[in-house]
């Protein structure tokens, strides 16, 4: 949000102001001060988020220089920050009246609205100190933006930030918010357009390269977003965010020592954090280097207790590793610690599985498929669970409570031809099986292996022989 008014000539001028205001306070004295320093004694306060000295400064302000305008401005800001929006805006109306080419009023209106999530008012009002403000265009068409995302109209809020990037292509905000609308509206190819185009015009723009990296790698065109990325580090080798991405290509890539290196980089960069040990030890499992991924797991969780992230994994490998009363431990903590975390739902939900838990099992894949009814897998080994616990005719009823979801995915209906197939629904089944071999003849693989005795069935032969290409 654009601040609006501002006192002037800050730095050790107003540190003077408020030392001298802070002594005067300290020996019970009064002593007289500019409209000017006043404001900058204020202004300190609210930058260090001590409202209620800010209120007291204001308060002997406008006693010793009542009815200032200056003031008043002051006055809005404080109350802004008191929480006290409608008694602000009432001072906002007041100056106003003063000063009817104020920007300032309606940048600080702007802001109110849209606390008060008054989008429409406050697009109004940001609108207006556009066309009042002799500078700072590129801040507010900013603001503006925001308010258009808040509306969920980000198409709208691309064409205002590129509109700032017109004004002030320097503006690091404009640009980030841009690399965000272009993600919110999946318009990858559009970025990539976009911002291919500015490092053309602006080869020094670190977050433009940045931005372009992100963007490519969406588009999984891994060795482009790499370069990009590359560009952007030799502008500042120290943008430990361009490695985190760099990290990430090279995970797609199976390349994870390479990816093991780039989070090593950017912990020397910004220190140990949670988030890059739990990163490294994912690298490290999916090494088969077990004992290596439980090592940056626990240092992971050395440094905060409650990244769930690293008791998801921690749980993981130990189910790999076949100690399933620790694998279970692990994500039953990490369940509770964060139960809407439908991935720590599903590896829960699988240990249990396996440790023959199986109620318990069936629970846990019950809430998961409450959580992400998009998520297949939870769907599949829930089902498979009922199919070994209680028959196909149940897996395949659970199967079906995800058909909305899932009906167009070639395994979904793979798995439910095996389980009619299973279930003596026969004619159901095959055609079942015949959609999903024109879907996918490919993964038909997967049908077979889910239910190998279909292959000794001379109508399913028939079939995979029809749809061969």
């Amino acid at each position: 949000m654009n601040d609006g008014h501002h006192p002037p000539a800050h730095g050790s001028h107003q540190q003077n102001c408020v030392e001298r205001y802070e002594e005067m306070l300290k020996r019970r004295t009064r002593v007289f001060f500019d409209v000017e320093d006043l404001e900058l004694v204020i202004d300190h306060y609210l930058q260090e988020n001590d409202t209620r000295r800010a209120k007291e400064a204001l308060d002997f302000a406008m006693a010793q220089h009542p009815g200032s305008v200056e003031l008043m401005y002051s006055e809005a800001v404080v109350l802004m920050n008191l929480g006290r929006l409608n008694k602000a805006l009432e001072v906002l109306d007041a100056l106003g009246k003063i000063e009817p080419w104020s920007a300032e009023v309606h940048l600080h209106k702007g802001s109110i609205y849209s606390q008060l999530r008054n989008y429409r008012r406050s697009i109004e009002h940001y609108r207006r100190a556009l066309e009042l403000a002799d500078e700072g265009h590129d801040e507010i068409l900013l603001d503006l933006a925001f308010e258009h995302e808040s509306m969920g109209k980000p198409e709208e809020a691309i064409v205002l930030l590129k509109r700032g990037l017109g004004v002030n292509p320097e503006n690091e905000g404009l640009l980030y918010e841009l690399a965000h609308c272009f993600e919110l509206t999946s318009a990858d190819q559009a970025a990539v357009a976009f911002f291919r185009e500015f490092t053309n015009d602006h080869p020094y723009s670190l977050v433009a390269w940045y931005s372009l990296g992100n963007a490519l790698s969406r588009l999984e065109r891994i060795d482009e977003s790499q370069e990009a990325l590359d560009y952007c580090l030799a502008i500042n080798e120290s943008f430990s965010s361009a490695l985190f991405t760099k990290a990430r290509n090279n995970l797609v890539k199976g390349e994870y020592a390479a990816a093991i290196s780039c989070y090593e980089e950017a912990m020397a960069i910004e220190g140990p954090h949670a988030v890059t040990f739990s990163y490294i030890g994912e690298c490290y499992e999916k090494m088969e280097r077990y004992e290596q991924a439980l090592i940056h797991y626990d240092q992971a969780l050395a440094l905060d207790p409650n990244w769930v992230d690293a008791w998801v994994g921690r749980g993981v490998v130990k189910d790999i590793q076949g100690k399933l009363p620790e694998a279970v431990k692990d994500l039953e903590t990490a369940v509770r610690m964060a139960p809407e975390s439908a991935d720590a739902w599903y590896y829960y939900a699988n240990a249990l599985g396996r440790s023959e838990r199986y109620e318990e099992s069936l629970t846990a894949y019950a809430r998961l498929n409450t959580l992400d009814a998009g998520n297949l897998d939870g769907w599949l080994d829930h089902a498979d669970l009922l199919l070994g616990v209680k028959g196909p005719e149940a897996a395949l009823r659970k199967l079906q409570e995800s058909d909305q979801v899932h009906r167009l995915n070639p395994r979904y209906r793979y798995r439910l031809a095996s389980y009619q197939l299973r279930a003596g629904l026969q004619q159901q089944g095959l055609l079942e099986l015949e959609e999903a071999l024109m879907a996918d003849h490919a993964s038909h693989s997967q049908f077979l292996e889910h239910y190998p005795e279909a292959a000794a069935m001379p109508q399913v032969v028939h079939l995979l022989g029809l749809y061969a290409p």
